[in-house]
């Protein structure tokens, strides 16, 4: 019996290791996790900040700049003036549009580093077999 009893104790303890080392890995993981949560929570907050103060203040700088070349522009000119101006922000409305959306695109996707992490320990775990 003193024979086995080493034995059944070793494997315990393996078993017991390897729980431990595969509960590490996860805490591990989670915390990576917890912190590309908050790098994408202060990323977003940042970037609505700054987008909220460049809308309000660009628009603010535009009808200034509307209002006061229009009163300077002679009274039979200020139609033309106007429908001037009206392209001009059509044609910055559409490009600002597009250039939103080619930021969106380019913007890898969140938590994927901890995702990649993932992935790399299952090609490790299946490369042991």
């Amino acid at each position: 019996m003193s024979e086995n009893e080493p034995t059944t104790e070793g494997i315990m303890a393996s078993v017991r290791r390897m729980i431990e080392t595969g509960l590490r890995s996860v805490q591990n993981r989670v915390e990576l996790f917890a912190l590309e949560l908050q790098e994408e929570k202060a990323w977003l907050i940042s970037t609505l900040l700054w987008a909220a103060a460049a809308v309000f203040f660009g628009g603010l700088a535009i009808i200034f700049v509307v209002v006061t070349v229009v009163y300077l522009s002679p009274e039979n000119a200020r139609p033309w003036v106007l429908g001037g101006f009206a392209l001009l922000f059509v044609y910055l409305a559409v490009n600002a549009i597009v250039g939103l959306r080619r930021s969106m695109e380019n913007k890898k996707a969140p938590m994927s580093d901890t995702i990649g992490e993932l992935k790399k320990d299952i090609e490790w775990i299946q490369s042991r077999d």
